[in-house]
């Protein structure tokens, strides 16, 4: 995929590292340190709205339901606890290059705009990451987030490294959680 996308953008003319946006970010060093501190706050944000919802929805009788999709996206995540160099290399460079990199810069100068262009190029990254309802959620919001942060800096290196910030905190947290309930490693 990674390939594919280089190429891809090559054939939009210009050089890869403008078409994908790869330049340094506006900001420096200090865009690297403002975007790890969202990183870490977005997601957090966005957790806190997820368990606000799973509360008001098992106080309303629905309660189990979100629950058991919030399990079903533990164990999907879980699976991939072996898998690091993947989940905090692989699938950040590429999915980044593809949805936000090429997408998402070949239809911003559409008549959908930036903003229009983050939207599709966010749900179409979304659709297979394959967690839950409230799961897809959250990844959405990420996305929308990792889209305002290519837009503010103008560097799609904060996006990678925001992308692979959050994978590794993911996955810390799995093993934390594993470790504090004893949960069996997936098969």
């Amino acid at each position: 995929m990674i390939v594919l996308t280089l190429g891809a953008s090559m054939l939009l003319g210009g050089r890869t590292r403008d078409v994908l946006a790869l330049r340094r970010p506006a900001g420096g060093w200090r865009s690297y340190a403002n975007a790890t501190l969202l990183s870490v706050l977005v997601p957090v944000l966005m957790g806190v709205a997820l368990l606000a919802a799973m509360v008001t929805a098992s106080l309303l009788g629905g309660g189990e339901s979100v629950l058991q999709s919030s399990l079903d996206d533990f164990r999907v995540l879980q699976s991939f606890e072996a898998q690091w160099l993947l989940v905090l290399v692989f699938a950040p460079l590429a999915e980044e290059l593809l949805f936000r990199g090429f997408l998402l810069s070949a239809l911003a100068p559409t008549k959908l705009g930036f903003w229009g262009a983050a939207l599709v190029s966010t749900l179409l990254w979304t659709v297979p990451h394959g967690y839950s309802l409230p799961g897809l959620a959250k990844v959405f919001g990420f996305g929308l987030f990792l889209s305002w942060l290519l837009w503010r800096t103008g560097s799609l290196r904060l996006a990678i490294f925001c992308h692979a910030l959050n994978n590794a905190i993911s996955l810390l947290l799995i093993l934390a959680i594993q470790r504090l309930v004893d949960l069996p490693a997936p098969q």
